[in-house]
């Protein structure tokens, strides 16, 4: 028998259907949508019970209902998770904005920063803006898709200002396989999530470098040290960066030979520019937004972050990665 609560996820990409998985199993009806110009995901998933683009090998729950029209997909919905790329997230929540209920919870899973020029929101608060009425909360934390889906034991971090909203995030996600630790620092658990898909390019990089663990080991430090940095400027807590959403992400995201971050950065230490290695991933890389917005703000709090100024420049000003990386350790202090 099918629980009460009817839950939305809006984004059918390897996340999105992963979270679906996790929540139908747990006896939930779940609506999943999918933009207009991605609608084979739906298709397969109705017709094949699996996404093969995006989560291939994973027998999805018939708890899964496709659902391409927005505004029925959030219809009555108890609990909605948005589950796109950081950068879509406004106008997908502005889209469903009128068709969801009320009282029901927002959740984010994309994690990010919203910027109109020097300003920047987070991606809770964007919800917020446009869902004034709804409790809104977040979801962060070293949870590879695949592993999720297959009932591969995760933990995460879920945050809030309202306790209720964080309670019905545990009711439907929640089960043996997969514990959600509550947190109060939005700002902590938010910014983590997005600046480690920075540091993951890092990771990568070193991969396509064929570095030793050794050095690895030092850029990872490094990284985890910047992050600190930033998250406390901005308003965090350092110990939210030491937890599941900070070490524990950036551990899973720049470590794990999935993640599309790492493989970007493996793919410029390969030799690729970042055009040719976007290709090869054949995902929305969050780390490319993330480090443009870590450089903003690096800047504006006059803060030194030699390791992401490095990503920044590999990036963005096509600098040799391998001769960036043996500037950044003659010059370690």
């Amino acid at each position: 028998m099918l629980q009460k609560e009817k839950v939305a996820v809006l984004g059918a990409g390897n996340m999105g259907t992963a979270v679906a998985q996790v929540i139908a199993s747990n006896g939930f009806e779940v609506r999943i949508w999918n933009h207009a110009g991605d609608l084979e995901p739906l298709q397969q998933i109705k017709e094949l019970g699996e996404n093969k683009n995006y989560l291939p090998g994973v027998k999805l729950s018939t708890n899964i209902v496709c659902e391409p029209d927005i505004s029925q997909a959030v219809k009555g919905a108890s609990i909605v998770f948005v589950v796109v790329p950081s950068g879509f997230v406004k106008n997908v929540v502005q889209s469903a904005a009128p068709y969801i209920p009320k009282s029901a919870t927002c959740v984010d899973v994309s994690k990010g920063l919203d910027f109109e020029g020097a300003k920047y929101s987070l991606t809770t608060d964007v919800l917020g803006k446009l869902l004034p009425k709804n409790k809104i909360a977040s979801i962060s934390g070293p949870a590879i898709a695949g592993q999720m889906a297959l009932g591969k034991f995760t933990a995460m971090n879920v945050v809030s200002e309202d306790k209720n909203a964080i309670k019905m995030v545990k009711k439907v996600m929640e089960n043996e396989n997969l514990k959600l630790v509550s947190s109060s620092d939005i700002i902590g658990v938010e910014t983590s999530g997005s600046f480690k898909n920075v540091y993951a390019i890092a990771m990568g990089i070193c991969d396509g470098l064929e570095l030793p663990t050794n050095t690895k080991a030092i850029l990872f430090t490094t990284a985890l040290k910047e992050m600190v940095l930033i998250v406390k400027k901005m308003g965090g807590q350092s110990e939210t960066v030491y937890g599941l959403a900070g070490l524990g992400d950036l551990a899973g995201t720049g470590l794990a030979s999935a993640s599309r971050n790492r493989r970007f950065g493996e793919f410029l230490g390969k030799g690729l520019t970042p055009d040719e290695a976007v290709i090869k991933v054949e995902r929305v890389v969050e780390g490319m937004s993330a480090v443009k917005a870590l450089n903003i703000l690096s800047k504006k709090y006059k803060l030194k972050m030699p390791l992401g100024d490095l990503i920044y420049r590999i990036i963005y000003s096509k600098a040799d990665p391998k001769k960036e990386i043996d500037s950044f350790l003659k010059n370690l202090a």
